[in-house]
């Protein structure tokens, strides 16, 4: 059966349907406002815990009022079925720019970033964890270009646990931050994973992983590292891409900790990079490509009831699109319609005001009655916290830097991996600091260092070696070949080098395993370099030898050519010495 109204709303048309139930474009029958309404499945508010899910969600977003969040209008129930209406955003959203070929360049992928971080902040503050940020969940609005974040669905309160059983898995695969796809507890790192997943789609126009099955695509999350985004954006600065690098580290402890210095960090990068401030003044919707206005809206909403998308084709459902339609007269002899006075049967609606909305709770204040004792313990107490906060305080850039100096003085990879925090804390502080890049080749030795380490667990049996890129495998064989035959582990090495090594290629995992290769090369060519002399110096005077011998005894002296070829044939640095014996065996 249609639904006509809901609550105060008149039902316009249809925006998307799921399996938890279908949103709605509606009109306030009394202001005229449109709303998204979002109707839930009767069927589910049958289920046991079910009414109490849904009075969470309406608590989280009664919690959010931001310009970047899709607001809450109000909620209720009708007919045994719960509903809530929400903004109703006109614009579409960045999946299904996405599907429609857009390409995103970094200036616009920025702008997003910034503007998602400022909505995240509002919700992270309030102790709201979005749990599910992917583009169909980021709407851009077509009035202004801003951006509006939706779908506070699945969003998870710190430590409200009744929820949800630990160990399920909520959010989708393509943008799911690691600890979140093994069912571990997740907070604001999880959400700044799952947003740098999202800026790395958008700008190289696929996925950070592809998987056939959604525990392949888990697993890639867990454990692989993704390709750097300007394999397939090369206009992506190198900031940004060491930005979308740290956000997406596996360890949430290696992450930007929060949404406020992620969106500093982008702005700062806008600002080195001479983006003029003026061009974001003049058209803050600069990214947002606005149709014509001759052709057809599209509305956005808090979009997917659930992982379905929202059809953005308007279904009537009691009368024209964006107008308050009044009730169809009834047939003779039937009951009076509802109207504006008269709400339906079995019904009721709660609207929340803005003023309620985005509320941190408060205790009342209660007189003070407070002894001298109260007093001097008070005392004690704020002199031990302001000590606490004294030491807690972080590090300036001055007295890190000098720190991780003092910790690195002896030059060994040792002491460069026993300053990996303080290392790693100045970079996430003081990224745009000079010395940050002194310390950003501390960081790639520390990484190369632990892959040598991966490299040899992998040799002993301790890792698993199915999962290896086509250079990884190589450069592995190669060491094998090196344990047991130097030079022929040279060989190849030096093939390595030559098959992958270009200009310029610093990628992972090719650019970590020819730096791996050439540093081995190097080594075993000053290892084996006296070696080699010592040899050369012997293969000379055997050779003189046997040309002594090859006018009073040719067979002896042949017998002598013949173990110089068989014995160093396939010995590269040993071809003049071969050569000259096989010219001394060819010759009559």
């Amino acid at each position: 059966m249609e639904i006509e109204r809901l609550g105060p709303y008149q039902i316009v048309g249809k925006l998307g349907r799921g399996g938890m139930g279908t949103v709605y474009e509606a009109v306030h029958r009394e202001t005229g406002d449109k709303a998204a309404v979002k109707l839930l499945s009767a069927a589910l508010a049958q289920e046991e815990g079910f009414r109490v899910r849904f009075e969470a969600e309406i608590e989280t977003l009664r919690k959010l009022n931001h310009p970047n969040i899709v607001r809450l209008f109000g909620f209720g129930e009708q007919e045994g079925q719960l509903f809530y209406s929400m903004e109703l955003v006109v614009g579409s959203s960045l999946e299904e720019e996405l599907r429609q070929g857009r390409r995103f360049d970094w200036r616009e992928v920025t702008r997003i970033g910034i503007e998602t971080c400022r909505a995240l902040r509002h919700a992270h503050d309030r102790g709201v964890i979005h749990r599910d940020i992917k583009p169909g969940n980021l709407l851009l609005a077509a009035a202004d270009g801003s951006v509006k974040l939706s779908d506070f669905g699945i969003a998870r309160l710190f430590g409200y646990t009744r929820l949800t059983i630990a160990g399920n898995v909520l959010g989708t695969a393509e943008y799911m931050a690691p600890e979140q796809a093994e069912g571990r507890p997740v907070d604001a790192r999880s959400d700044l994973y799952s947003l740098g997943a999202l800026m790395y789609a958008l700008l190289a126009h696929r996925p950070v992983f592809r998987g056939k099955s959604l525990p392949e695509l888990l697993h890639k999350h867990r454990f692989e590292r993704p390709e750097p985004v300007r394999k397939h954006a090369p206009d992506t600065p190198a900031e940004l891409e060491h930005i979308l690098g740290e956000l997406l580290e596996k360890d949430p402890g290696r992450r930007i900790p929060n949404a406020d210095l992620l969106s500093r960090r982008l702005e700062a990068m806008l600002h080195a990079l001479s983006l003029g401030s003026e061009t974001l003044e003049a058209d803050p919707g600069w990214f947002f490509t606005r149709q014509s206005a001759a052709g057809s809206e599209s509305a956005g909403t808090n979009p997917s009831v659930d992982d379905v998308p929202v059809t953005r084709e308007l279904t009537p459902a009691g009368g024209n699109r964006g107008a308050s339609v009044p009730p169809k007269s009834p047939p003779a002899g039937a009951a009076e319609p509802p109207t504006a006075d008269k709400p339906p049967p079995n019904s009721r609606f709660v609207e929340v005001s803005e003023d309620e909305l985005g509320q941190i709770e408060e205790d009342e204040p209660r007189p003070a009655m407070i002894s001298w004792q109260t007093w001097a313990l008070a005392g004690a107490l704020l002199l031990v916290g302001l000590t606490i906060w004294w030491l807690l305080q972080p590090p300036t850039a001055d007295s890190l830097y000098n720190r991780i100096k003092a910790e690195t003085a002896g030059g060994s990879i040792a002491s460069v991996v026993r300053a990996n925090g303080d290392i790693r804390e100045f970079l996430n502080r003081y990224s745009s600091d000079p010395r940050a890049v002194e310390l950003r080749d501390f960081e790639r030795e520390i990484d190369l260092h632990n892959l040598e380490r991966k490299f040899e667990r992998r040799l002993k049996g301790l890792e698993r070696t199915d999962n290896l890129q086509p250079i990884e495998r190589a450069y592995l064989e190669a060491i094998r070949y090196v344990r047991l035959n130097k030079e022929l582990g040279a060989t190849r090495l030096r093939a390595i080098i030559d098959l992958f090594g270009k200009p310029g290629d610093d990628a992972e995992p090719t650019g970590q395993c020819l730096i791996l290769a050439r540093r081995q090369l190097k080594k075993l060519n000053k290892e084996t370099g006296k070696f080699v002399a010592e040899q050369l110096d012997l293969l000379k005077e055997r050779l003189d030898a046997a040309d002594a011998l090859l006018p009073s005894e040719p067979d002896r002296a042949k017998e002598m050519y013949r173990a110089v070829v068989i014995l160093y044939a396939e010995k590269p640095w040993a071809a003049t010495a071969v050569r000259r014996a096989r010219d001394a065996l060819e010759t009559p």
